[in-house]
């Protein structure tokens, strides 16, 4: 038996979607290595707990192995010694948004595309030779970093990180689409939307945002977010907000021009609280991916910028069939030569967006990152149509 040992990103220290993220990249390693894959830091997020009194309970806390079919075999880091398996050598000691994989060993990356691709990362790696006669793979995750001593290297999207041709390409879409939510989750993201009725969506992320070096957050103006919204709703129709904030006054400029408001945390556990705390799993992160699954459902939606929570239901509302423009509320990138401030850095105007809320393209190129504003880093900062599972 061979093993791909695979560190989380902040061994399982961040938030929800952030750990959805690097989980994938492991799970899809360890198929295109043809490996058992052994997490370390498969633990609940602990960046999303909030605190709803008795409506949610954290006897069971939610790790992604709970809220995903892994289609891969896999182990937990506590379940094996991995030091006894034999001999073990690290696939990449490179962060992972910084790098490229490709797939098979035999792509020719002295190529236009492969560039336009890559844009600008210079490190790219892949799978064979001495590699392969490994026990025991590792990606460690990086050097130990600040007083939480996290390991930040395995994360970003799919779509940006996997080069490869076109028969691996194929494989690895019908790999995700078994990597899908459990079955009890769906069902009731199901009921919930059918209660909701018709509905347009917004996550409007503030909480964290607050505190962020490099966001615009406490300096935003209702106003600013209700010109977007309108541009894409109707007043008459219903708005559901993703939020952890229901209380933020920031909100009550948007509950009043949207008089059919719902804050779908709430709804939730109000209307769908027996069913939701019949579940195998019923916290605070629960309850968050279930909104996620929701919002995907909805008729259009708009999200935060740079805010990997927003980036997942976009690119599972493309995988669905939508017509997923992704649309923001503002830009969140600071200008190059910005003072990083927490929750305050400078508004800037540099990226161009349109009044619904998409960017514009200022280039051109083969791969739709090739064609937006450079200092989006594609590996993270927003998701692509590339990783759409059509």
């Amino acid at each position: 038996m061979k093993y791909l040992l695979y560190t989380t990103y902040c061994s399982g220290r961040t938030g929800l979607s952030n750990s959805i993220m690097s989980t994938e990249l492991g799970v899809l390693l360890a198929f295109l290595t043809d490996r058992v894959l052994v997490l370390d830091g498969n633990i609940s997020p602990p960046a999303n707990r909030v605190a709803y009194g008795a409506k949610v309970t954290t006897r069971h806390r939610s790790r992604p192995t709970d809220l995903f079919e892994i289609p891969v075999p896999w182990l937990s880091a506590e379940q094996l010694d991995v030091d006894g398996c034999g001999r073990s050598m690290e696939l990449t000691d490179r962060s992972l948004i910084e790098s490229v994989f490709f797939y098979p060993a035999s792509l020719d990356l002295d190529t236009e595309d492969f560039r336009r691709f890559a844009q600008g990362r210079r490190a790219a790696f892949t799978y064979g030779g001495e590699y392969r006669d490994a026990a025991v793979l590792r990606l460690s995750g990086g050097p130990e970093i600040g007083e939480g001593r996290n390991k930040m290297h395995n994360f970003g999207f799919y779509g940006p990180f996997l080069y490869l041709d076109a028969v691996t390409k194929h494989r690895i879409h019908g790999l995700l689409r078994c990597m899908r939510p459990q079955r009890h989750l769906v069902e009731l993201a199901e009921r919930a939307t059918a209660a909701l009725g018709a509905f347009n969506a917004v996550h409007i992320r503030r909480g964290d945002f607050k505190q962020t070096y490099g966001r615009t957050t406490l300096l935003r103006q209702p106003r600013e977010a209700l010109a977007v919204l309108d541009h894409n709703f109707s007043h008459r129709d219903r708005l559901v907000i993703l939020t952890d904030e229901r209380d933020d006054p920031f909100l009550a400029a948007i509950v009043q021009a949207y008089p059919d408001t719902v804050f779908l945390d709430h709804f939730i556990l109000d209307e769908l609280g027996e069913e939701f705390r019949d579940l195998p799993h019923h916290d605070s992160i629960a309850l968050a991916f279930l909104c996620q699954l929701i919002a995907v459902r909805a008729r259009d939606f708009v999200g935060t910028m740079t805010s990997t929570f927003t980036s997942l239901i976009q690119r599972w509302r493309g995988s669905s069939g939508l017509d997923e423009r992704f649309k923001f509320l503002w830009n969140e990138l600071p200008a190059a030569d910005a003072k990083m401030v927490r929750g305050a850095t400078a508004i800037n105007e540099h990226v161009p967006m349109r009044p619904d809320g998409t960017m514009v393209e200022e280039f051109e190129g083969p791969y739709s990152w090739n064609r937006y504003n450079p200092r989006l880093n594609s590996a993270w900062m927003r998701e692509w149509p590339e990783s759409f599972l059509r």
